[in-house]
């Protein structure tokens, strides 16, 4: 079977998965997003990190991980912890655009202090996926969750998918040698369009600025595909794990997602709280 057969297999299974929670209800969908976030912290410290599941380092990020996420989607409720979330994801990301625009080559001192400091793993994982979380205590969170994934997993589709067909110019080649400025401009395209028309048709009317924001959060997500592609090639590796076939691991599959969720969870505070 062809690695595209392969990958379009695994995409209608996850699909699936995600509409099931999301029919199954809040607790069903934070709990599916919360394994999202063990995953990828497993993901990080074994195949990035190359520390072992039995470590204090991977203990006490998971320890770390589950923790606040119960505490803060379970027993503290609030706007202001959410606000403050909501913040430190930007804070997070603007960190990440540092690492990925300035960083210009593998530094071994860099290397030695993300294995050093790897139980803060629990926390960099935690802030974006609180962040997501957030969208399940709104009243409308099906449909604010369902036009978040469409923004954002219509960018990684529709690139694929223009960029085979059309690529010819490279984005960044060092640092994500299959991505093309065909494949990008493609998906930030379909991404918007089909957002538009969700949005329209399902939430409310959508305006000059929601359709910028939808732009800039496109463009967002093929940003923080290139943010963990310069890890991977930080780290050497080409997978984050080969847990999806197609796909790779967990963290390949939501790499932009969550780069983008804390933007979308601003968005939301702002002018739907």
């Amino acid at each position: 079977m062809s690695n595209t057969k392969t990958r379009i297999i695994s995409g209608i299974v996850l699909l699936l998965l995600v509409v099931g929670c999301i029919i199954s209800g809040p607790k069903a969908t934070l709990f599916f997003i919360g394994i999202i976030g063990f995953l990828v912290i497993d993901e990080l410290i074994t195949n990035f990190y190359i520390q072992r599941r039995n470590s204090k380092k991977y203990f006490l990020a998971q320890v770390f991980y589950i923790t606040g996420y119960t505490f803060f989607n379970f027993y503290q409720i609030s706007q202001s912890s959410f606000s403050f979330w909501n913040s430190a994801g930007i804070v997070l990301n603007v960190l990440l655009l540092g690492y990925l625009f300035l960083v210009y080559k593998k530094s071994e001192m860099l290397l030695t202090v993300f294995r050093a400091t790897s139980w803060l793993t629990g926390l960099v994982v935690l802030i974006p996926l609180l962040c997501l979380s957030y969208i399940i205590h709104f009243d409308n969170w099906r449909l604010f969750l369902v036009g978040l994934f469409i923004l954002n997993f219509m960018v990684d589709t529709a690139a694929y998918f223009t960029g085979k067909k059309f690529g010819k110019h490279k984005l960044w080649e060092s640092v994500s040698p299959k991505k093309t400025i065909e494949g990008a401009l493609g998906g930030v395209f379909f991404s918007v369009l089909s957002t538009y028309y969700f949005w329209k048709t399902y939430i409310s009317e959508v305006t000059p600025f929601m359709i910028v924001f939808f732009t800039l959060v496109a463009c967002s997500s093929q940003v923080g595909d290139l943010v963990q592609s310069k890890l991977k090639r930080q780290f050497d590796i080409k997978d984050s794990s080969s847990l999806i076939p197609g796909h790779g691991g967990v963290y390949d599959r939501v790499d932009s997602l969550l780069f983008v969720a804390p933007f979308y969870a601003f968005f939301l505070m702002a002018n739907f709280q």
